[in-house]
């Protein structure tokens, strides 16, 4: 069993979500795996949201004192003073990503997430 980091952009649609996301979440979900993810609108809140459907194997990790966005009854992990050292967190606690970048945002903070995999 392994532990997939889920990070994504702000604004996503519900068809990006399900294009870009839901089948690896599906495989995810048959192998058993748990998942991280943020407290953040968009594909943070959406996977929560998605997750709780199937799997209660969820930990949200969030800055400062509690969570902007979380689903009720999750475990959280917090504290952290930034998004950088939040994400960064996810990363080292996790086994792989599970992570879409738009063509044109690859300056963003889930294409950094992605890169900071590969060193």
């Amino acid at each position: 069993m392994k532990t997939a980091y889920i990070s994504g952009h702000l604004k996503i649609s519900n068809e990006e979500f399900t294009e870009h996301y839901v089948p690896k979440i599906a495989e995810a979900l048959e192998r058993g795996d748990s998942f991280l993810v943020g407290d953040a609108r968009g594909v943070d809140e959406t996977a929560q949201k998605y997750l709780v459907l199937y799997t209660d194997k969820i930990k949200v990790y969030h800055m400062f004192e509690k969570p902007r966005n979380c689903e009720l009854g999750l475990e959280t992990v917090g504290g952290f003073q930034s998004d950088e050292e939040r994400d960064a967190a996810m990363t080292a606690a996790s086994d792989y990503d599970i992570a879409w970048v738009r063509p044109g945002r690859e300056d963003s903070g889930t294409a950094r997430n992605l890169k900071r995999r590969q060193k």
